[in-house]
């Protein structure tokens, strides 16, 4: 019985650890990134609102597909988008940015990347609010369960891929490169600037093979078109991205020693 509430107690207690290094690194990124520049946190309102006021107007504009829920789902995409890329980008050198503390201090490696998505989530609230804001004096109430599950799902999900770019970065050092580039053409795939049945029906499997894919619609339907939420299918997404998290928590934790070495 004492052995049972020790263990228990031990892992609550390195649980806690891990959450406090966890909050820790992303804070003090996010400080550290803003620190010297004028408008600081500012840019996560500035930036999105730039890119939906140029896609808006090459979509309505140029295009002719104007329309009110045609501009707000570019909003919700472009500033998502955002928060996706950022995240990617920096957890995939995360392992070898963190090099000392790695080799110095023993941590589960698995906070390192996921510690770049906790930050740049802490920033993509900004821009969220803002967004929120907009849809609300619009007359939008989100689906509030709908929303929270679509959340946790991406947090899951680019937790996961965090963890599998890091990785392959550790054994490949072009994926830091080829991960710009990749980006910028899943943006292209991903039904963000254009509705997704607007994919001629010969590449509709890349849709379907395109993970972002089903967050943008998640979140579509969490904030706009509330009345077409279908929480079976968010709860099925929910645990497939959890199990492929797990997976790749359990194969970072095999890899410890091999990824110390390689870094």
């Amino acid at each position: 019985m004492w052995l049972l509430f020790y263990t228990l107690f031990y892992k609550k207690k390195m649980l806690s650890r891990n959450f406090y290094i966890l909050y820790t690194l992303a804070h003090l990124k996010q400080k550290a990134n803003v620190r010297g520049t004028i408008l600081g946190y500012l840019w996560w309102f500035i930036e999105p609102m730039m890119l939906i006021a140029l896609y808006s107007y090459i979509v309505g504009v140029i295009f002719g597909h104007a329309g009110p829920d045609r501009i707000l789902m570019i909003a919700i995409g472009i500033t998502l988008w955002k928060w996706w890329s950022t995240s990617l980008s920096a957890a995939t050198t995360s392992f070898r940015r963190y090099k000392g503390i790695v080799t110095q201090v023993k941590l589960p490696l698995s906070i390192l990347p996921i510690s770049e998505v906790f930050g740049q989530t802490y920033l993509f609230l900004f821009g969220y609010a803002l967004l929120q804001s907009i849809l609300l004096f619009m007359g939008y109430m989100p689906d509030l369960f709908s929303l929270m599950i679509t959340f946790i799902t991406t947090m899951v999900l680019i937790s996961a891929l965090s963890l599998v770019l890091a990785l392959l970065n550790v054994f490949v050092r072009d994926t830091a490169f080829l991960v710009g580039f990749g980006l910028r053409i899943f943006f292209y795939i991903t039904p963000i600037i254009y509705p997704k049945e607007r994919v001629p029906e010969d590449y509709q499997w890349l849709v379907s093979l395109n993970p972002f894919s089903y967050l943008i619609d998640m979140f579509n339907v969490s904030l706009i078109y509330t009345d077409q939420v279908n929480l079976a299918n968010h709860l099925i997404i929910l645990m497939l991205s959890a199990s492929v998290l797990f997976f790749i928590l359990f194969l970072v934790q095999k890899l410890r020693m091999k990824i110390i070495r390689n870094i």
